[in-house]
């Protein structure tokens, strides 16, 4: 093992143990190194440091990102809000890791990117947020989902530079990002789709200079209740309506016809993270299902998890 301060190999000794009561085993091993006297123990740079409840690591991250807000979180896990909203910052700073990571291993691998994006508000709809999605067509991978303060617009717009004052555009800078990490996964003859939208052509000239754009007529959504998916036929953007449906039914502050609002931009990204970890990792773990299913091995054999995994991240760092 090496110092995690020197880097130094060889000059790591054990020495004793710390008492952890709720994390499996009871202690953790502690290291000691001989060239700059640093202790440390086995949990460092991963999720459980200097954690008091690691247990509740999973549970909150389950219920997160399946439709369950903070406050419902906190009492089904026996805990404060507060708690798991320390925790909620905490493991989307692991999400993040993660991701990009997959990003790094995905490279030159997207030949067909979706991106759009998304409406919602933070505490009321004067203040309204947008969110840059961007999706893999074949696979439905979530590439990115940045998200980004609007001003109001319509007739809301005069009420909300009357109550707030002027609002910040963040959108160019939100899809700016999402772009950027397209670029980092795109093959070589990349083609781009999107809806109509006036300011999109500028900005995938800017990021992806040698990408096929293919623009397409936005339409309504479904009257029953499906959100993003599209009636009327055959969907261009499937793939990303499909997935913003998706984010909208798992994530509880995002739902339609909800009382649980968003109050901070941060925590909703926060929140994003989360569920862009959590999407992903269920999409690779069918596709790497199919292909145990094809040599006579059971799906699901070896996670011991049963829900949404969570081993990725004690290892992100």
């Amino acid at each position: 093992m090496d110092c995690p301060r020197c880097n130094r190999s060889g000059s790591v000794v054990k020495k004793g143990f710390f008492p952890q009561s709720k994390i499996p085993g009871g202690k953790s091993q502690r290291f000691r190194c001989r060239a700059c006297r640093l202790w440390f123990s086995q949990t460092r740079g991963t999720l459980n440091e200097r954690q008091k409840r690691p247990e509740l690591h999973q549970p909150i991250f389950s219920l997160l990102v399946s439709g369950v807000s903070q406050r419902r979180a906190a009492r089904l896990c026996g805990t404060t809000q507060v708690t798991v909203a320390r925790k909620l910052v905490r493991l989307s700073h692991f999400a993040n890791i993660v991701q990009d990571q997959r990003l790094a291993a995905s490279k030159g691998s997207v030949s067909v990117a979706v991106f759009d994006e998304m409406e919602t508000f933070e505490h009321t709809k004067c203040k309204p947020v947008a969110i840059a999605v961007a999706v893999e067509e074949k696979t439905r991978l979530i590439i990115s989902a940045k998200v980004a303060s609007m001003p109001a617009k319509g007739h809301l717009a005069k009420i909300s530079r009357r109550r707030y004052g002027n609002r910040k555009d963040d959108r160019k800078l939100a899809l700016g990002l999402a772009l950027t990490h397209i670029a980092q996964v795109a093959a070589q003859d990349l083609t781009v789709k999107s809806d109509q939208c006036p300011r999109y052509p500028a900005l995938v000239s800017a990021y992806l200079p040698g990408a096929a754009h293919k623009t397409f007529k936005g339409r309504r959504g479904c009257v029953v209740g499906q959100g993003e998916l599209k009636a009327g036929g055959w969907d261009p953007l499937f793939a990303l309506n499909h997935t913003c449906a998706m984010i909208r039914d798992n994530i509880k502050c995002l739902s339609r016809r909800t009382w649980c609002t968003t109050k901070r931009v941060d925590r909703l990204q926060c929140r994003l993270d989360l569920y862009v970890c959590a999407h992903n990792t269920l999409i690779e773990m069918k596709l790497h299902g199919k292909h145990r299913r094809r040599r006579g091995i059971a799906d699901g054999a070896g996670d011991e998890q049963g829900g949404w995994p969570l081993q990725h991240l004690a290892l992100a760092a």
